[in-house]
C-alpha cells in the first residue's frame, strides 16, 4: 500500500510538471475527462443498465488517460455519479445526476444539483407493447424472411464485427448491437454478451439526425419553414438574426466552432462545462457568411433544440413534442434525449434509444417520412433532409451522405448513390439505402473507429450487391 502511494505521488508530481511546462494544456483537459467520465458512466449504468465495472474499465478508463491516476469516483446507483481529482491545484468536479425517464445531466455544484432535482417535469407515459412484427410491434427479428445467401452473408459479417482485432483496450471495437432491416422488416439482430434488446444505448452524434427529424416535424406542422430565420431571441438585432433553418440544419450557419474530442475544444467545453449549451454555442462569433461554409459542429444541433424549445414554450413542451409526434407514432420505448442544466435537450450528442428504435428512425428515412401508411414528416422536408448541402456535397440536414470521404473510396464506389447515414462517436452507425429498402445499424464503444466504420459499410455494400443480383 505504501509503495503504491509513493508511485502515485511521483506520478502526480510528473503530471503537474508536464501541465506547467505545456502552457497548462493538461489543466484544461481535466474538466473534459471528469465531465466525460461522470456523464458516460451515469448514462450507461443508470439509463442503459450496463455493468459498472465494464463501463469504467473497458470504455472510459482507456479513453481519459492519465486522469484515472488522480480521480476519485463516487457512484450512487439510480442517483448520481460524482467525479473529481484529488490533486490540490488540479481539483475539478463534475456531477452527473440521474432522473428517472429523463436520463443524466451534468452539473458542477451542489446548488445546481439541488435546483435541478427540485424541478417538476412530467414524464411520458409508457407505450403499450404491440405483439406484431417490427416496426409496428415488438416481435423479434424475422430471420426466415432472408434468403439463404443473405443469411449466410449477414452472419459471416456479424461474426467478424463482434470479434476483437486485438487484446489491447485502445484497439478494440466493443460492438454491442448489430441489426438489419430489409424490405421494411427486421431480419437480423444480435447483441453482445451481457446486452439485451431493451437497453437504450447512447447514439452520440446520431442524435444530430434525430434532431433534424424533430425539426422536420415542426416544419410539417407549420411552426416554421426552412427559409425562415431561426429566430433566437438572443440573436435579435444582430448579424445572426438572418441565419435560416436551412443553413443551420446544413451545418453552415457561419458561426465559429472547433470540433474535437482529444482534449479541450468547443465541443468538449460545451458538453461538459456549460449549463446552457445551446446558448453558449449561439454566442460564438460569426466567421463566415451563412450558407457558404460547412463546419461540422455539435453545438449547431443544440442551437436548433434551443430554438425549438423557445418556439414551443419551454422544456416540458419540447419534451412532450418529440415524444408525442415522433416516439409514440413509431412505437419507440424507453427513449430520451438527455437535457443540459438549462433544460434544453442536448440535440448534438445525448440521444439514448434502444437499437431497434434507432433502426426505426433509419426505416422512417428509408420510407421518405412515411410511417404506417401516413406521411408523418412532409415529403419536401425529407427530400431536403437527404439532399446535398450547398456548402458540402457530403452532408444533408444533420446527416451524412455517400459522398463523404469518411467512407473508404473502394466502398464508396460500391454503395448506391442514395446512401444516407447517421454517425456517432465511438462507432455508432445507421446506414440507410432507400432504393433497396435496406437499413443496417451498428452500435458499441469502438476505440478502433475506422475499423468499425469499414466493417459496417462493408456489410451494407456486400448485402446491397448480393440483393441486387438475386
Amino acid at each position: 500500500m505504501r509503495s503504491s502511494r509513493v508511485y502515485t505521488a511521483l506520478f502526480v508530481v510528473l503530471l503537474c510538471s508536464q501541465a506547467l511546462t505545456t502552457s497548462a494544456g493538461l489543466l484544461d483537459d481535466i474538466p473534459v475527462g471528469t465531465g466525460y467520465t461522470a456523464h458516460d458512466l451515469c448514462s450507461r449504468t443508470n439509463v442503459s443498465g450496463d455493468q459498472y465495472e465494464r463501463v469504467l474499465e473497458e470504455y472510459i478508463r482507456p479513453k481519459v488517460q492519465p486522469l484515472p491516476y488522480i480521480w476519485s469516483i463516487d457512484a450512487e446507483p439510480k442517483k448520481q455519479v460524482e467525479v473529481q481529482t484529488f490533486v490540490p491545484f488540479l481539483t475539478h468536479r463534475r456531477i452527473a445526476l440521474y432522473r428517472e425517464g429523463l436520463g443524466c445531466t451534468v452539473v458542477q455544484t451542489e446548488e445546481q444539483a439541488t435546483n435541478l432535482l427540485g424541478r417538476d417535469l412530467k414524464q411520458a407515459t409508457a407505450l403499450p407493447r404491440e405483439d406484431a412484427p417490427w416496426p409496428q410491434g415488438e416481435q423479434l427479428a424475422e430471420s426466415e424472411q432472408l434468403s439463404a445467401p443473405d443469411a449466410a452473408l449477414i452472419n459471416r459479417h456479424a461474426d467478424a464485427i463482434f470479434a476483437e482485432p486485438s487484446t489491447e483496450p485502445t484497439e478494440q471495437r466493443n460492438t454491442t448491437a448489430l441489426l438489419v432491416a430489409a424490405d421494411g422488416r427486421l431480419v437480423f439482430e444480435r447483441y453482445a454478451p451481457g446486452y439485451e434488446r431493451e437497453q437504450p444505448q447512447t447514439g452520440w452524434s446520431m442524435t444530430k439526425s434525430l434532431t433534424a427529424l424533430i425539426s422536420g416535424l415542426m416544419v410539417t406542422d407549420g411552426a416554421f419553414s426552412l427559409d425562415d430565420p431561426v429566430g433566437l431571441s438572443r440573436w435579435a438585432d444582430s448579424e445572426k438574426a438572418k441565419i435560416t433553418w436551412r443553413q443551420l440544419l446544413n451545418m453552415s450557419p457561419g458561426l465559429a466552432w472547433f470540433e474535437g474530442y482529444g482534449g479541450q475544444s468547443d465541443a468538449t467545453t460545451m458538453l461538459f462545462s456549460q449549463p446552457d449549451q445551446g446558448a453558449w454555442a449561439a454566442g460564438l462569433p460569426m466567421e463566415s457568411a451563412p450558407g457558404t461554409v460547412f463546419n461540422y459542429s455539435t453545438g449547431t444541433p443544440n442551437i436548433a433544440m434551443l430554438a425549438m424549445k423557445q418556439q414551443l414554450g419551454g422544456t416540458q413542451a419540447i419534451y412532450d413534442f418529440y415524444h408525442n409526434r415522433l416516439f409514440r407514432p413509431l412505437g419507440m420505448q424507453n427513449g430520451v434525449i438527455e437535457h443540459d442544466y438549462s433544460g434544453t435537450p442536448i440535440g448534438g450528442a445525448r440521444g439514448l434509444l434502444r437499437p431497434v428504435d434507432w433502426l426505426r428512425l433509419g426505416q422512417l428515412v428509408a420510407n421518405k417520412g412515411v410511417w404506417d401508411g401516413e406521411q408523418l414528416i412532409a415529403r419536401p422536408f425529407m427530400d431536403y433532409f437527404v439532399a446535398a448541402s450547398p456548402a458540402a456535397e457530403e452532408y444533408g440536414a444533420f446527416t451524412w451522405r455517400k459522398a463523404s470521404e469518411k467512407i473508404p473510396a473502394e466502398l464508396r464506389q460500391r454503395l448506391p448513390d442514395d446512401l444516407i447515414w447517421f454517425a456517432g462517436h465511438m462507432g455508432q452507425y445507421t446506414v440507410i439505402i432507400p432504393s433497396m429498402d435496406l437499413v443496417v445499424l451498428r452500435m458499441g464503444a469502438a476505440f478502433d473507429e475506422d475499423g468499425a466504420l469499414e466493417q459496417t459499410f462493408s456489410l451494407a455494400a456486400d448485402l446491397a450487391e448480393q440483393r441486387r443480383s438475386e
